[in-house]
């Protein structure tokens, strides 16, 4: 075989060996999300879109709906939200590392910080 096939033929390769893997590890879709927090476990929703590395969703747990934005570059997921509480707005960053169908993090709200961990619906 001619090099220049070999070299369009590995070239090939290696493109759609990443283009499967970007698809299957994209955090986009629907995640339940456990938080160790102070006062105890809480569970969360979690539907994620993904564009580029721009991350947009929302977050449902019995506080109510957040809007979210952040980021994901592989396999780092960083989230910003706010969240209305009966003291007042609380601004929410999360960070994780995700492996596949499973994230696990720690959540800052401000006054402290708790361990989280999300697995795909």
């Amino acid at each position: 075989m001619r090099l220049v096939t070999r070299l369009v033929i590995a070239a090939f390769v290696v493109v759609a060996a990443t283009a499967s893997g970007r698809a299957q590890d994209s955090i986009a879709g629907d995640w339940t999300i456990t938080i160790d927090g102070p006062q105890g476990i809480i569970d969360t929703d979690a539907t994620f879109a993904l564009d580029g590395d721009k991350v947009t969703g929302t977050m449902s747990s019995e506080m109510g709906d957040s809007n979210l934005t952040g980021t994901y570059v592989q396999p780092t997921l960083t989230l910003a939200f706010n969240v209305a509480t009966p003291q007042g707005p609380i601004d929410v960053t999360m960070t994780a590392e995700v492996s596949g169908a499973e994230m696990k993090g720690t959540l800052d709200f401000g006054m402290g910080t708790a361990p989280f961990t999300g697995k795909r619906k």
